[in-house]
C-alpha cells in the first residue's frame, strides 16, 4: 500500500531539497572564512557565485589587510598606500578583478624625470642606458658589465625560465633551484665582489634568502609598467566588500579554530562575548604571524603547527614625508630614489604639476626597518628628514607634516609579508596544503608571496579545493 506525506512533512525528511525549494542555501554548501584580507574576500566572492553560504569574519572594521590606503592626514587629494602600492602589468588576476569592478588604473612611477641612486655620498643617475661611474670597489669585469649587465648576467637565465611558468601556482623550478643561502652568499659563490654584491641588489638588503630574492624578481617582472588604482587601492577591497554585503562581520576577533572529521569550528569574540560558528568547511585566511595559538584543537600535522605557531614576517616601515611642493621634479628627478643611507629607497606620489603638494615615502625593508621601529617618533622623523635632504636637496624647507606605518607594529599582521629564509621555499606550498576541513589562503601561501595577486592566486585556489570536493 503507497502511503502519501504532504509538503511539510517531506522538507522535514529531506533537509537539504527542503532548504533548496525554500530558496536557501543547503547546509552542506556553507563555508566560513577568517579574515577579511583579499585571500578572504576573494575566496567568499567566488563561492557565492558557486552557489554558497559564505561568512566572513574580520577583526578590524574594515577589509582589505594590507590593502590599505592613507587618506587622513594628508593635504586634499593626496593619497598613500600603507602596504600594497604596485600592480605590476604582469598580474594578471589583479588586472582583472580591477578590470571587473571598473577600477581605472594610473601609472604608478612618474613618466617623466630620472631615477636616482646615492651610493657612497654621492647623487648618481642613469641617463640614455649609460650607467654613471660607480664609486665602488669594483673589478675591470664587473665595471664593464655595469648594475644592469651584472644583473642580467647572475639573475636574468633563472628569471627568464621562471617567467615561463607565470601562470602555474607552484613556485618555479628556476626558482626553487637558487634557494640555496643568502643572496650575498650566492653571489659570492658566483665570484662577485662585496662591492658588486651590493650593487646588484641596491636598495635591499643582501640577507635575504637568494630564493626570495629571485622569486620576488620573477613577481616583480613586467613588460611594461606598474599601476595603481587611481584614488587609491584600496577601492579594490571595498570594492568586493561591497559585493558581499552583510556576509561580512566586523569586529569579530578570532579566537580559536578546530575541527572533526565531519565539521571546522571557528570560534569568535564580539563585543566582549564568544560565539562558536561550524560549517563543512573553513577558509583560514589570517596571515601566519599572528595565528600562534589559534589551532590547538584543529588537529593540525606537526609541520602545519610549526608554520601556524608564528611565522617570522619581515619588518617594514613607510614614512610618508608630505613637501609644499614637488621641488624634485623642477631639478629634473622623479622622487625615485634607491639608496645606502638607513632610509633605504625613496618613492614620490603627488600631482603632474610640480608646484603642488606631493609625498616623499621612505619605505624600509627588513633590517633597516627594524632599526626604525626601535626609534622614538622623534628620532625617526629626523633620521628619515635628513636622509631625504642628502637625496633630494630642499626636502628640510618644503617639509610640511609626517605619517607612519610600521607593519611589525601593527597587531594584526605583525610584518608586511613572510621572511622565507634560505632553504625555505618549501614552505609555501606547506602553508597552502589542506588539512581536513581547513583550507589555507593568503599571500603567504602562494608563490606571488608578498603581492595582491599572491592574495588572489590564493583564493581560486581554495575555491576550487572546497568544490572539487563537493
Amino acid at each position: 500500500m503507497t502511503s502519501l506525506v504532504n509538503r511539510r512533512q517531506f522538507l522535514r525528511a529531506v533537509p537539504a531539497a527542503g532548504a533548496a525549494l525554500r530558496g536557501q542555501t543547503p547546509a552542506a554548501k556553507r563555508v566560513l572564512i577568517a579574515g577579511a584580507g583579499m585571500a578572504g574576500l576573494a575566496s567568499a566572492l567566488q563561492l557565492v557565485r558557486r552557489g554558497y553560504d559564505v561568512t566572513i569574519f574580520e577583526g578590524q572594521g574594515r577589509p582589505g589587510g594590507r590593502v590599505q590606503t592613507l587618506r587622513e592626514g594628508l593635504a586634499p587629494g593626496l593619497t598613500a598606500e600603507t602596504g600594497a602600492t604596485r600592480i605590476p602589468d604582469t598580474h594578471f588576476l589583479t588586472l582583472s578583478y580591477a578590470r571587473e569592478f571598473g577600477l581605472a588604473l594610473e601609472p604608478f612611477h612618474a613618466p617623466v624625470g630620472l631615477d636616482t641612486f646615492h651610493v657612497r655620498g654621492q647623487d648618481l643617475t642613469v641617463r640614455n642606458g649609460k650607467e654613471p661611474e660607480w664609486p665602488l670597489n669594483l673589478t675591470a669585469e664587473e665595471r664593464k658589465l655595469g648594475r644592469e649587465g651584472m644583473a642580467a648576467k647572475y639573475f636574468g637565465p633563472a628569471v627568464a625560465q621562471a617567467v615561463k611558468q607565470n601562470r602555474l601556482r607552484q613556485v618555479p623550478d628556476a626558482v626553487m633551484a637558487q634557494d640555496e643561502g643568502p643572496i650575498a652568499e650566492y653571489l659570492k659563490k658566483r665570484g662577485l665582489s662585496a662591492d658588486a654584491v651590493e650593487l646588484v641588489n641596491f636598495g635591499f638588503a643582501t640577507t635575504f634568502g637568494a630564493g626570495l630574492t629571485f622569486l620576488d624578481a620573477v613577481s616583480e617582472h613586467v613588460e611594461k609598467s606598474y599601476f595603481h588604482i587611481a584614488g587609491g587601492n584600496d577601492k579594490l577591497p571595498f570594492a568586493l566588500a561591497e559585493r558581499l554585503g552583510a556576509r561580512i562581520r566586523y569586529g569579530h576577533r578570532i579566537v580559536a579554530m578546530e575541527q572533526s572529521d565531519s565539521s571546522a569550528t571557528l570560534i569568535v569574540e564580539h563585543e566582549g562575548e564568544r560565539q562558536k560558528h561550524t560549517a563543512p568547511h573553513l577558509i583560514c585566511a589570517l596571515p601566519f604571524s599572528v595565528t600562534g595559538g589559534l589551532f590547538e584543537g584543529a588537529r593540525l600535522p606537526a609541520q602545519k603547527q610549526e608554520l601556524t605557531a608564528g611565522m617570522p614576517y619581515l619588518a617594514s616601515d613607510k614614512i610618508f614625508l608630505q613637501m609644499r611642493r614637488q621641488f624634485w621634479r623642477e631639478k629634473g628627478r622623479n622622487g625615485f630614489a634607491y639608496t645606502d643611507l638607513l632610509s633605504e629607497r625613496f618613492w614620490a606620489l603627488g600631482p603632474a604639476e610640480a608646484e603642488k603638494r606631493g609625498l616623499l615615502i621612505s619605505y624600509t625593508i627588513g633590517p633597516k626597518a627594524e632599526k626604525l621601529d626601535k626609534m622614538t617618533a622623534r628620532d625617526r622623523l629626523a633620521v628619515t628628514l635628513a636622509d631625504a635632504e642628502q637625496v633630494f636637496p630642499g626636502a628640510r624647507e618644503h617639509f610640511e607634516s609626517v605619517r607612519v606605518k610600521s607593519w611589525a607594529a601593527d597587531p594584526w599582521v605583525r610584518g608586511l609579508s613572510p621572511d622565507y629564509g634560505p632553504g625555505q621555499l618549501k614552505r609555501i606550498a606547506a602553508a597552502a596544503q589542506r588539512e581536513g576541513r581547513i583550507h589555507f589562503a593568503g599571500e603567504h601561501t602562494s608563490r606571488w608571496t608578498g603581492w595582491i595577486q599572491g592574495a588572489l592566486d590564493s583564493a581560486h585556489r581554495v575555491v576550487d579545493e572546497i568544490t572539487s570536493a563537493a
